[in-house]
């Protein structure tokens, strides 16, 4: 029952995700992110920074484009794999050609005795059950020019709260609440692409439903977006320029059958233009510019908003860029938002919500490489109305969304890669910041001040290994406070901030035949409990888990 999130530079909820370019968010959650089979996965591209005006009300704080796999030749190729492991198992088969890909995938997750903190006094043990999964993905090449794809899943998603005991046992073994719920996503994307005549047509459709089995399960919705969006480009100036221009229709729709059945409705349209000028051999700029419009309904005015944006490069040398980015981002809140969950009547008791709007400021150079490179970036965010979570005033027990006054972030991101030897290569790099919100005249820190990974890999002609570290540091205050209640409940300040975060993974794969590869992998090596967020959910115990994969 819970949704994907993704936070880039301390901005939660404002990143658009694409499927092969087509756009994939559902309710401002990047829902479809868990939805398809790794196996199907080809590569994944990520561009931070503003990037509304070529993508979109979404692309608050970045981009995230998965690609996925297509098949090659005539003939018919596939593979059957397992994976068996501490805390879960799976099995997936694909089968495929040039035309025609399909991945059948199947998941199974084991019970996890404790998912988060236990505070003092107030909050239960909350324990993770038994779960199932199922995802089918399918590509189509329908014709040199249009491409489909389609992705299911079906979750089966439980958690366990357990009653703390106050006297002298303290004890949290006695059960208190069973939260159970069935999601299931279904998503359609479509695109039409001409590079002869430089012109693209893509849409989607998306679904989303969630069902409360027996227990305390809340959330019973059914969701549906659709998406349609055409473009073209010409190429000016004997090709030295390129001019870009599009339209773009949006609706989205939620509807809710929890007590009193509500639908909210959202419809909004947009038209972008793009201009690349080459000024030289060394120096070239970007202009763009969207007018966004969402049509006003019965619970929210009408949105008329001007986004434009800047970016230039600048080739210092062969091997070396220097670039600029400064852009307007918007984007609405969920449509859903508009639910108070303590009644569930439209218009009698609304949380009035404003649009999510800032600017992005962007510096960089990359220099390098594919044997040694370096990218550093600077960068300044400043937002109105970030959206945030709260407690319900009318009732505590209720989260709801609400506005803050404005979110900044000033910071910056450096990556070193080094090819060390033909069969050796590493990765180290870091991000430092100060993500801060505002609500009234005090200012606080919003999220982690600091990130730093180091990877090492492996390669030779049957044997890779890869070791991954991350640490997330200096961070935020704690949603809770160690009593289990909200600062506003308490009526009082943070007791404590929520704990770094330290994961290390290692994964090795072994190719035993040009046919079957066995692959192993340890995830949270150093077995700590690591919180991924404000809430102190933490990411699984150290766990284990052995794969083999048959391609025939």
């Amino acid at each position: 029952g819970m949704f994907s999130r993704i936070n880039i530079r301390g901005l939660d909820r404002g990143t658009l995700m694409l499927i092969d370019g087509v756009p994939a968010n559902m309710l401002n959650y990047n829902s479809f992110l868990n939805t398809i089979p790794v196996d199907s996965i080809e590569k994944i591209e990520i561009v931070k920074g503003a990037g509304s005006v070529l993508y979109g009300a979404d692309a608050f704080g970045g981009v995230i484009n998965i690609i996925t796999k297509k098949s090659e030749g005539k003939k018919v190729r596939g593979s059957v794999s397992g994976t068996i492991g501490s805390y879960e198992k799976n099995y997936a088969v694909t089968v495929g050609n040039e035309d025609v890909t399909l991945t059948y995938q199947r998941d199974y997750r084991k019970p996890v005795h404790q998912i988060g903190r236990i505070y003092t006094t107030g909050t239960s043990r909350k324990a993770r059950a038994n779960g199932t999964k199922d995802y089918v993905f399918l590509n189509l090449r329908l014709s040199d020019k249009l491409t489909a794809n389609y992705s299911y899943a079906d979750t089966n998603s439980e958690y366990d709260t357990f009653k703390y005991d106050g006297g002298g046992t303290k004890d949290w073994t006695k059960p208190e609440y069973r939260y159970h719920w069935d999601l299931k996503t279904q998503r359609v994307g479509l695109t039409y692409d001409d590079s002869d005549r430089q012109w693209r047509t893509k849409f989607a459709w998306a679904r989303q439903t969630i069902r409360p089995f027996a227990g305390n399960g809340t959330t019973n919705t059914d969701s549906n977006s659709y998406h349609f969006e055409t473009q073209k480009a010409w190429d000016l100036r004997g090709g030295k320029d390129n001019l870009v221009s599009g339209l773009e229709f949006h609706s989205e729709n939620v509807e809710d059958h929890t007590k009193t059945e509500a639908t909210m409705r959202r419809d909004s349209y947009a038209a972008f233009l793009s201009y690349t000028r080459q000024f030289n051999d060394y120096f070239s700029a970007t202009f763009g510019m969207r007018e966004h419009f969402v049509k006003a309904n019965s619970y929210e005015q009408r949105q008329n908003v001007f986004l434009p944006q800047i970016q230039t490069l600048y080739k210092i040398s062969p091997k070396a860029v220097w670039y600029v980015n400064i852009g307007k981002s918007f984007e609405m809140p969920a449509v859903n938002s508009w639910f108070p969950a303590a009644t569930r009547k439209v218009l009698k008791r609304q949380h009035e919500m404003k649009p999510q709007v800032g600017w992005n400021y962007e510096t960089g150079l990359k220099f390098g490489d594919q044997k040694e490179s370096v990218k550093l970036a600077v960068f300044r965010m400043m937002v109105k109305n970030k959206f945030v979570w709260i407690k319900d005033p009318s009732d505590p027990t209720i989260s709801i969304q609400a506005n803050q006054d404005e979110f900044r972030n000033v910071g910056m991101e450096l990556e070193y890669n080094k090819q060390i030897n033909p069969h050796l290569s590493a990765r180290i790099g870091g991000y430092y910041a100060n993500p801060q919100a505002r609500d009234g005249q005090k200012w606080k820190q919003a999220d982690a001040r600091q990130q730093y990974f180091l990877g090492l890999q492996y390669r030779n002609a049957k044997l890779r290994v890869n070791t991954d570290w991350y640490i997330t540091a200096k961070r935020q205050d704690a949603y809770y406070l160690m009593t289990g209640k909200t600062q506003t409940q308490a009526k009082r300040g943070p007791d404590h901030r929520v704990p770094n975060r330290i994961e290390g993974n290692l994964t090795m794969s072994y190719e035993m035949t040009p046919d079957q590869t066995v692959s192993f992998g340890v995830y949270n090596i150093l077995n700590r409990e690591n919180p991924i967020n404000e809430y102190e959910y933490w990411s699984l115990p150290r766990n284990y888990r052995l794969s083999y994969t048959y391609q025939f």
